[in-house]
């Protein structure tokens, strides 16, 4: 989603149009991965000196809670936020933390097939994650 849409959608949505607000949405646009609060915090303090980690937490919150950003809970204590909340799976890297896009086709199959557990269930959407070692750590000596 473009930064003037996700403006618009939460104006309409009563929200106030802060400049942190926007520099976060930029931080999170801009990102290629999938950047943790810290991580974003970091990058939005060199632009404004003076944001604070709640602040940062706050508008993160309203961001999943708006369908804008989507979390990742990579362990216990980590979340990632991906901003494409377009269906897709992810792989979790166990030892450096990486998280990676899955391709759309495999998620779209698991949710062509779903468990004879799940007939008389409705189903609306599908957390596929991935959990193991990427291919870079895979090539580092033990």
């Amino acid at each position: 989603m473009e930064i003037k849409d996700t403006i618009a959608l939460l104006k309409s949505r009563g929200y106030r149009i802060t400049p942190q607000r926007v520099a976060i949405i930029r931080i999170l646009r801009d990102h290629e991965g999938h950047p943790g609060a810290e991580e974003v915090f970091r990058s939005a303090i060199q632009v404004y000196p003076n944001i604070s980690m709640a602040t940062v937490y706050n508008v993160m919150e309203v961001l999943e809670k708006e369908g804008i950003i989507r979390a990742i809970a990579v362990s216990k204590n980590s979340r990632r936020y991906d901003s494409n909340v377009k269906p897709h799976g992810h792989f979790i890297c166990d030892n450096c933390g990486r998280v990676f896009d899955i391709p759309m086709k495999y998620y779209e199959a698991c949710m062509k097939e779903l468990p004879i557990e799940l007939t008389d269930f409705e189903v609306r959407s599908l957390e596929l994650i991935y959990k193991g070692t990427c291919s870079d750590c895979k090539k580092k000596p033990l």
